[in-house]
């Protein structure tokens, strides 16, 4: 896809939104804003891959790719900003699914926040091994002091010589680019330092490989992930070695963490409101956060297990995450916390 790889993962996620979210949660989705909000929405319309893989990205830019999908006919506006797919978008869009590549090893979620500082130190151990393997003095690709200390510390509490590492991570990286497409293959290749090249930018490779450099990052993203999800899976690999003391996922902004860590002291929300100074309706977007992520935390103290069930109910008949509609739809007396509590706790539902 030379253009309009913008408008194909737009097109993807508005149709997850299915006209339930404005352009701006796409756009706070793929830059990763930690709001309750964008951390809820992931997980309910099953967004989690996209959840901040796309730091740098402007509203402007997810304004322009709206443009082209509305100009090519490929979806409708409806109120507030949102979109819903054409019958003929959702065939374009399901033959792109196709013929294009997807990302399909993409995990934000885990990674937008570990993924560069890994990176850096397997870009900087790739040149330095083959520059001391070579006998050639060099400028390291990457000037960050931590970047820089660690690998140095790691080469030097090696008790493999340079050159069995070498051949080990040669190994180790060769089988993990073998399992994957041999374009994702060749742009993971073109980023890499050694002694005799300096490592390509994305634009440089889509240059050479006349396409579209957004594909190109996100081609290489996901063999990252791949890559970084498979030495968490192994344990015992050199890539594993270098994932050590990278930040994991906090999967709670710092507020709702320190509201679960009242709820697990037994206090009430409205307790919990009154010690922290907070508005109750604060606490409750808190405690519908923690349901979306905490997967053993318990929804019963705050919802009659009847109750869910006929939301649960609902919302699946209606096919619909808005509150308004499920809310209308169900004869008994339930608030809005109650629903969105269910929903975050249910998640996947069709």
């Amino acid at each position: 896809m030379r253009d309009g790889y913008a408008a194909f993962l737009l097109l993807f996620c508005l149709r997850r939104f299915n006209g339930e979210r404005s352009l701006a949660a796409v756009y706070h989705l793929f830059s990763g804003k930690k709001s309750a909000q964008t951390l809820q929405d992931s997980k309910w319309f099953q967004l989690e891959p996209f959840f901040g893989v796309w730091k740098d990205i402007t509203l402007s830019e997810v304004e322009t790719a709206a443009r082209l999908l509305l100009e090519n006919g490929w979806i409708i506006p409806v109120q507030n900003r949102s979109y819903l797919l054409t019958e003929a978008g959702k065939r374009w869009l399901d033959e792109q699914l196709q013929r294009t590549f997807f990302p399909t090893h993409l995990n934000g979620w885990r990674y937008h926040a570990s993924e560069k500082w890994f990176w850096y130190r397997l870009s900087l151990l790739v040149q330095t091994v083959s520059n001391i393997l070579h006998h050639t003095r060099f400028e390291p690709i990457h000037r960050h002091e931590k970047t820089l200390m660690w690998v140095k510390r790691y080469l030097f509490s090696q008790r493999r010589t340079v050159r069995k590492l070498a051949e080990l991570l040669y190994e180790e990286m060769y089988r993990l680019l073998d399992a994957v497409s041999e374009e994702e293959a060749t742009v993971f290749t073109l980023r890499l330092t050694s002694f005799e090249r300096i490592g390509w930018t994305n634009e440089q490779i889509a240059s050479y490989l006349q396409t579209d450099p957004l594909y190109v990052r996100f081609q290489f993203q996901n063999v990252l992930h791949y890559m970084m999800a498979a030495a968490e899976a192994k344990r015992s690999s050199i890539l594993y070695e270098m994932m050590d003391g990278l930040s994991l996922p906090v999967p709670l902004t710092l507020s709702a963490q320190k509201t679960y860590e009242w709820l697990l002291h037994g206090k009430s929300i409205a307790e919990i409101a009154r010690l922290r100074r907070l508005k109750q309706n604060t606490i409750e977007d808190h405690v519908v956060e923690i349901a979306a992520n905490i997967p053993q935390f318990s929804i019963e103290p705050f919802v009659h297990e009847k109750k869910a069930a006929k939301i649960v109910e609902t919302a699946r008949k209606l096919r619909t995450r808005k509150l308004k509609l499920i809310r209308d739809a169900i004869d008994d007396d339930v608030s809005y916390f109650e629903i969105r509590l269910v929903l975050a706790k249910e998640g996947k539902m069709w």
